[in-house]
């Protein structure tokens, strides 16, 4: 893809719209519970926080003014990630799931929580099905986001085979031949180490609130799969798979490559197991590194002491297919 062509134009509004619209649930939903209330409810707000806190508990009106700062906060921490990512459409699915996962269990707990101190003079204990509720609710709202956001565009396809100058094993017309390797990504333990230990720490706040923590262990289970990967090259094209994740598990096919070449060092950019402007990807070290161009002018990068070897497996699958030979 020429990247003057956007193929993520497509289906862009829409994403952007399915962003926007759910964190509009943390204002809407309280003020509407609040009024349909009414009287019934307390003179302050025993919600959130305030539940265990009830001496510093704000009236009704106070809290419901909290509520449009809120919503600032999660609609700027979901619009920045969209834009930074609105060649991405992958991506963007996945800020609209999260866009669901924040407007729809704020929205949910608030009922639960303001409906509890419905003709109650002070705060009450959250029952344990309140958070099995929630929990249900959200889960079901991230795919309805995710599957809201429509398909993704697809990248067109690689035809020409590989350049003169691009390192290639030959293959016969029904040899076979497999490249496995695996690495250790020391930044990416780094940061599963930090994010596991805020984690933990969210976790043993007592925070009444259950989405934090969620969120980080998430992200720690993120950066931890991607510590330890296995790259294999076969007849089926590239495969990265995490170590004990498979839900990461990626297969770059032949027709999405242009050629294969080794770097000696790190090539410039930033690459992980999910898509961003300049490619994806497992990166370590300094070392060498198997690079697969795209057909998207992005670059696939996987480091490996047997880039050269990777690279021209890869090109030699290429040149068989492109070249009319059959397996």
């Amino acid at each position: 893809m020429n990247r003057s062509a956007d193929l993520a134009a497509r289906g862009r509004l829409r994403r952007l719209i399915l962003t926007v619209l759910p964190p509009l649930l943390v204002v809407a939903v309280p003020m509407i519970t609040v009024s349909w209330y009414g009287d019934r409810l307390p003179d302050r707000a025993y919600v959130d926080s305030w539940s265990a806190l009830p001496q510093y508990a704000p009236s009704w009106e106070g809290w419901l003014s909290q509520q449009w700062m809120s919503l600032v906060v999660f609609e700027a921490a979901l619009i920045l990630p969209f834009v930074c990512y609105r060649s991405l459409p992958q991506l963007q699915r996945g800020v609209v799931a999260l866009a669901f996962f924040v407007g729809v269990s704020r929205a949910t707990a608030v009922v639960l929580s303001v409906a509890a101190l419905a003709g109650q003079p002070g705060p009450v204990p959250s029952p344990p099905w309140h958070r099995a509720v929630e929990i249900a609710v959200t889960v079901t709202a991230v795919a309805v986001g995710y599957l809201a956001a429509g398909p993704v565009p697809k990248p067109p396809e690689a035809e020409v085979a590989p350049p003169a100058h691009a390192p290639a094993m030959a293959l016969g017309p029904t040899q076979r031949a497999l490249f496995v390797t695996s690495a250790w990504s020391r930044p990416r333990l780094v940061a599963a180490a930090v994010l596991g230990t805020l984690t933990v720490l969210s976790a043993l706040t007592g925070s009444d609130t259950w989405q934090g923590p969620v969120l980080l262990a998430a992200w720690t289970l993120f950066e931890l799969a991607q510590a330890r990967t296995r790259l294999q090259i076969d007849d089926a094209g590239i495969t990265v798979r995490a170590a004990w994740l498979p839900a990461l598990h990626r297969t770059l096919p032949y027709r999405l490559i242009r050629f294969a070449q080794a770097s000696v060092g790190r090539p410039p950019g930033r690459y992980r197991l999910h898509d961003g402007d300049d490619g994806w990807g497992i990166t370590s070290g300094r070392g060498p590194a198997l690079v697969a161009r795209l057909s998207d002018d992005r670059q696939f990068v996987y480091s490996t002491r047997g880039a050269e070897t990777a690279a021209a497996l890869v090109n030699g699958w290429l040149s068989r297919q492109r070249q009319g030979e059959t397996a």
